[in-house]
Order: structure tokens, then C-alpha cells, then sequence
């Protein structure tokens, strides 16, 4: 998760704030700090965090 923070050179204060704007709700950001220390994210929070940054997530299967 702070990978895709890094390089999408987003804080996470920044982060916060973009996902208030598309959600409309707040996250404390000692919450937040928490999920991520207990690799606790949804994947629905994971995703619009990726969209936010400017990714997306693609499942390949292995063959």
C-alpha cells in the first residue's frame, strides 16, 4: 500500500482527504495507519485508493 502511495507521490493525509471527496465520508487518519500496519484494507478501499492514485488492479490467472 505505500508503494502505490509512493508512486503515485501521494501522502497519506492527501489520500484521506481525496477519499472524503469520493466517498463523502472520513477516515481518522490513525485509523487508516492502523489498516495498513494490520494489512487490513478492504478491497473495495484498496481500489479506489489504486483509482485515486492513478492505477488499477488487474488479476491475471497463472497458467
Amino acid at each position: 500500500m505505500r508503494l502505490v502511495m509512493a508512486k503515485g507521490h501521494i501522502t497519506q493525509k492527501m489520500l484521506l482527504k481525496d477519499l472524503k471527496k469520493e466517498n463523502g465520508e472520513k477516515i481518522p487518519q490513525s485509523t487508516f495507519s492502523c489498516k495498513i500496519r494490520r494489512n487490513s484494507l478492504k478491497l473495495e478501499e484498496f481500489q479506489k485508493i489504486c483509482k485515486i492514485c492513478g492505477y488499477s488492479i488487474k488479476l491475471e490467472r497463472n497458467l
